[in-house]
């Protein structure tokens, strides 16, 4: 038995009208409708249960052949995306997906997909954005193989160009920079920085921080949870011993913490307002402002560990990753660094 939902999101405003169903291969379904009202979602649930029943009884039903735009189209307005913020959403998509619009209504194969990457690709974008928008593409097509439309998905294992690897850090002068700007601010920022930048905590983890975590005494940091108790990423506890700049700052927060639980208390509404605020900072401190600000502190942890003499594994360890490859994205040395080990060379 088919159900209409009304769908809502955390703060309780309405999105619209979803339908449950179970198809003519007996999995259960959940599907966006258009509909304006609930008896109209109730008809689409119908018809929906009705060309079910139709497959069941053996009636066969050919895919008609649709325009790969519209395809596309009917895959961001009726896919369930894994958010609340289903505009946002769609408009990142198209957002990615600008570069092919005019060229997917004739696709029919891998042949003519991979064609289309490698225009993309020969057009000089970067692999980067065609690996975007061919995620796009991959999603929609999965998506209408699923719901009946086509009979296959011509963008499965395509050959894609690799992303370079660029890793963003902060120099020791501009680390110095922002700590500057930062200690001026004294807010609970600051202390979240310093986490980020002395332990390498991921900004779940630094909101998500409390202090029974904390061992002054044995200057070590138990990280078990990311913010509002969720796992970490990595879903395992890890030890991160503590530098002395960040044990010294840690002390002195302590004192003043308006929270005996967390390390850096705020509200539902202020945690996002805090991860915006490293903006505010960057800026404040004159210095460019990269695409993840809060991220950039756990590379610039990770960096200049190497550059100091640390090893992969220790620093895999440090970071809670789960593979040694993930670590070694960070194996890059700075222009500095490598100029200072050449000249250590003696022949």
């Amino acid at each position: 038995m088919g159900q209409v939902i009304r769908k809502t999101n955390r703060a309780g405003r309405f999105i619209g009208w979803y339908v449950r169903f179970v198809d003519s291969d007996g999995k259960r379904k959940a599907k966006a409708t258009k509909a304006t009202s609930a008896a109209e979602a109730r008809r689409i649930l119908a018809e929906i249960e009705s060309a079910a029943g139709r497959r069941q009884l053996g009636v066969p039903e050919r895919p008609q052949p649709m325009r790969g735009t519209d395809l596309v189209n009917r895959w961001l307005s009726e896919s369930l995306p894994r958010t609340t913020n289903r505009k946002a959403w769609e408009l990142k998509q198209r957002h990615a997906l600008v570069k092919v619009w005019s060229q997917i209504d004739t696709i029919v194969s891998r042949e003519d997909a991979q064609r289309i990457a490698r225009k993309l690709d020969s057009d000089g974008y970067k692999p980067a954005t065609i690996r975007t928008a061919i995620s796009s593409l991959k999603a929609a097509w999965r998506w209408a193989v699923d719901e009946g439309i086509t009979d296959a998905n011509p963008w499965a294992k395509l050959r894609l160009p690799k992303a370079e690897q660029r890793i963003e850090y902060l120099s020791r002068s501009e680390i110095a920079t922002l700590l500057d700007a930062v200690d001026k601010d004294r807010d609970v920022v600051a202390i979240a920085v310093r986490l980020a930048l002395f332990a390498g905590l991921r900004v779940s983890e630094v909101w998500g921080l409390r202090w029974r975590g904390v061992d002054l005494d044995r200057g070590m940091l138990t990280i078990r949870n990311g913010y509002k108790n969720a796992p970490t990423k990595s879903r395992r506890e890890r030890i991160v011993p503590l530098a002395d700049q960040l044990r010294d700052a840690l002390s002195e927060w302590q004192k003043r913490c308006p929270s005996r639980e967390m390390v850096c208390p705020t509200t539902t509404g202020e945690a996002k307002a805090k991860r915006l605020d490293i903006r505010r900072l960057y800026r404040k401190a004159g210095l460019h402002v990269p695409s993840a600000p809060w991220h950039v502190l756990r590379h610039t942890f990770a960096s200049h560990f190497l550059m100091s003499g640390g090893s992969l594994l220790t620093l895999q360890r440090l970071l809670g990753h789960t593979s040694i490859a993930i670590t070694q994205i960070y194996s890059h040395l700075s222009d500095e660094h490598i100029a200072g080990e050449i000249k250590k060379l003696r022949f």
